[in-house]
């Protein structure tokens, strides 16, 4: 999961930017015709195309990899994608 800093590091926005646009809004006094016009479904995760896999794994490993998350702060997702990466750069580094 996303904690609040790292969410504002990704949009390119201080504590303090965030701060002062919510008491605009909050006060009615911001400009609606200066937002983006909003998209539609997650943010992108690379840059580059991505698309969804399933996959199945046996009960015992996906609790490593859930374990793994736990410990690190990451998502099941985040994690399982940590460790590909991390292993093709093993590879890589041959």
């Amino acid at each position: 999961m996303v904690d609040g800093r790292e969410l504002l590091a990704r949009i390119g926005m201080t504590e303090k930017e965030a701060d002062a646009r919510a008491k605009e809004y909050e006060n009615d006094l911001w400009d609606a015709a200066s937002l983006s016009k909003p998209r539609r479904g997650r943010p992108s995760l690379a840059n580059e195309r991505v698309k969804p896999y399933t996959v199945r794994f046996p009960v015992s490993l996906m609790a490593y990899v859930d374990e793994c998350a736990q410990a690190h702060g990451w998502t099941r997702s985040e994690e399982l994608r940590r460790m590909v990466a991390d292993a093709r750069d093993r590879a890589s580094a041959e």
